[in-house]
């Protein structure tokens, strides 16, 4: 069975984010997670789809996508950060429709902070929304 657009949206994004140089781990996440143990690590968090309107062929939808960055910096964390941040948007934003699966993919914002569990971890997250197309009885076709 051929996997929804949906996913195909996300296995293009992992596929892209594991071009970046110096990550040891890049995966698919469904929420948010802070701890990691293998660092820098990238989770790419996919959220709830939401319906924006049908017309008769189909649902044009949003999917709301966060980048987290997990990565060791006690030095200078929010320019590692920094540096990390301008990667990541120019490799997702160098293909606004990803190969075509989607009409566009919009950045919407990033934050940096420090979680201080138990030795300093530096996090970014990346807050993106990718609008594409379902066909009406085919989750794994667009138009």
């Amino acid at each position: 069975m051929n996997a929804s657009i949906k996913n195909q949206i996300a296995n293009r994004l992992l596929a892209v984010c594991k071009t970046l140089p110096g990550l040891r781990r890049v995966v698919r996440k469904r929420e948010p997670f802070l701890l990691e143990d293998v660092k820098p690590a990238l989770h790419v968090v996919t959220g709830a789809e939401k319906v924006l309107y049908e017309d008769e062929r189909g649902y044009n939808c949003e999917l709301a996508v966060l980048f987290q960055a997990i990565f060791d910096e006690n030095r200078l964390p929010f320019d590692a950060s920094d540096a990390f941040e301008a990667q990541l948007q120019s490799v997702i934003e160098a293909d606004a429709q990803l190969g075509g699966l989607c009409s566009k993919i919009s950045y919407r914002g990033g934050i940096p902070f420090i979680v201080e569990h138990e030795n300093p971890v530096c996090v970014v997250t990346l807050m993106y929304r990718v609008e594409y197309r379902r066909l009406r009885g085919d989750a794994t076709q667009n138009y």
